[in-house]
């Protein structure tokens, strides 16, 4: 089958493709701001239970002492110097 092209169909492609960008422009406008409050309100929840950690972890005794050990080692830095003398 051969189809051929038209003034019809292509004004008919732009039509649609017009239609079609403007509605999700609209749509994207609409959902922008609760997508962007519902991010603010997950980093706020976030912010909060880490803070409480955090405060939790550091309320100790009066005069309590523990002692820390980085679970992690840390890579040691080598440092390439040479001696200046005056």
């Amino acid at each position: 089958m051969i189809y051929e092209a038209s003034w019809r169909g292509l004004f008919n492609f732009i039509f649609w493709l017009i239609a079609i960008s403007f509605i999700l422009r609209l749509i994207a406008r609409l959902a922008t701001p609760y997508v962007v409050r519902k991010a603010q309100e997950q980093m706020r929840d976030q912010m909060h239970h880490n803070g409480n950690n955090i405060h939790e972890q550091t309320r100790r005794k009066e005069g309590e002492v523990t002692v820390e050990k980085n679970r992690k080692p840390q890579p040691e830095e080598y440092t390439d110097y040479t001696e200046i003398k005056d």
